[in-house]
């Protein structure tokens, strides 16, 4: 089955009447500058993504904290992924089928009062292991619905040259709440203790929804093909029927599923191996996430649609090899400049992952594909179980050493095996 090619993209109203003008010079947030539409978005994404960062930290810890365990720190992670293999391939049709923006309403109001109830179970002193297990999957569960319906909104409310920049800054936007949400959380949890920090998390929700609220999407074109509106998997069918988007759902599995779990045992690294405590996780993920939004600027700012197949093949064998140097390090003035480098290479990775997506799928079928795509996600969580079961036995050094070893193997493996991905 061929996957139809999008048209070039019509400027929504706020701009379609502009007068012909010589076109300005494109900076970095040139999306934003020129869509206000898309910027409202932007800024209701990045409270979300705020509050999901400080969770994912306050989840962590507290699990460290109740159980002193390697194994169930990957298994609250595994719980929190789980949904994207669960939930993602059908949420997709729901997208394509549904109002975009009452979905993601709805998602962030109740991933908000999901947050908030968290918060006085931890505050009243009732929180046991299985409570983190409920609500990683619950959150898990709106995070599969409310990530692709953003994304899929993007393509609606920019012009189409300017889309590689959109969703640059979209990756962007997320990498610099890696920065604040882990430093706050930190903070929080070092101060409060872990429930102040899922209470802010509910307040960022809060914000989000309240932006979110305020936007008016232009309207949806018709479904043009006959691939729309059909079954439930036909993303992962319009994926496999082309080399070129099967090469980069490829390139986005391997990492995710063999590196991205390190981010789950930072907390170990920062309590065992480095000795720095609470704040000092912070200050690990800050430094992974500094990198990750100058990578994704960086992407947003040079990266053209054509010609970019090689270099994302080889970012993403650096990727695996800058994570081998976090694993082997013991020193945190040689781990955080690490960090940096590896946040760099895997956020600028990953935007130019997605936009090369977007670039080649139509509007009729984004959700569905886009859909298939947080299937990669769902693939950190399954990571992190087998990583939790090596950091038991071996220690978590060891565990994110192999995954490094086998991610950037595998990278190279499938850039050598798919000519459509390094002609792209």
């Amino acid at each position: 089955m061929a996957i139809p090619v999008r048209e070039r993209d019509p400027l929504p109203a706020e701009h379609a009447a502009a007068p012909a003008v010589p076109a300005p010079r494109r900076g970095i947030f040139w999306a934003l500058a020129k869509y206000p539409t898309f910027r409202r978005l932007w800024l209701g994404g990045m409270a979300a993504s705020l509050g999901q960062w400080m969770q994912q930290v306050a989840l962590g810890w507290l699990a460290l904290e109740l159980t002193d365990s390697p194994f169930f720190v990957g298994l609250v992670g595994f719980m929190a992924g789980l949904p994207f293999l669960v939930v993602a391939i059908p949420g997709g049709v729901l997208i394509d089928r549904l109002d975009r923006r009452k979905l993601l309403l709805v998602c962030q109001a109740t991933a908000a009062v999901l947050a908030a109830l968290v918060a006085v179970v931890v505050f009243g002193g009732w929180a046991a292991p299985w409570h983190l297990l409920v609500a990683a999957f619950a959150n898990g569960s709106l995070q599969a619905l409310l990530n692709p319906t953003q994304q899929s909104l993007v393509p609606g409310l920019v012009a189409r040259e300017d889309l590689t920049n959109a969703v640059a800054l979209n990756s962007a936007g997320n990498n610099m709440t890696r920065v604040v949400g882990p430093s706050l959380a930190g903070a929080l949890i070092g101060v409060f203790g872990t429930g102040a920090a899922f209470l802010l998390q509910a307040t960022a929700l809060g914000l989000a929804f309240a932006l979110v609220f305020g936007v008016r999407l232009p309207s949806r074109r018709a479904a043009t093909t006959p691939t729309a509106g059909r079954g439930v998997f036909d993303g992962i069918r319009l994926v496999l029927a082309r080399p070129d988007l099967r090469g980069l759902f490829l390139l986005a599995c391997v990492p995710t599923f063999f590196v991205f779990p390190y981010l789950q045992f930072l907390p170990i690294f920062a309590r065992d191996i480095l000795g720095i405590g609470a704040g000092g996780l912070g200050l690990l993920m800050a430094s992974s996430g500094s990198g990750a939004v100058v990578g994704s600027l960086l992407v947003a700012a040079h990266l053209k649609p054509q010609g970019a197949g090689r270099f994302l093949i080889a970012n993403t064998v650096v990727y695996g090899g800058l994570l081998l140097g976090v694993a082997l390090s013991r020193s945190v003035l040689l781990t955080v400049p690490l960090l940096v480098c590896a946040g760099m290479s895997g956020a600028s990775y990953m935007s130019a992952n997605n936009a090369l997506l977007q670039h080649r799928i139509a509007d009729d079928v984004h959700g569905r594909v886009m859909g298939a795509y947080m299937l990669t996600w769902g693939l950190m969580s399954l990571g992190a179980m087998p990583m939790g079961l090596v950091a038991d036995r071996y220690g978590a050094p060891t565990a994110v050493a192999i995954g490094a070893i086998v991610s950037s193997s595998l990278a190279a493996l499938v850039g050598a095996s798919v000519p459509q991905l390094r002609r792209l």
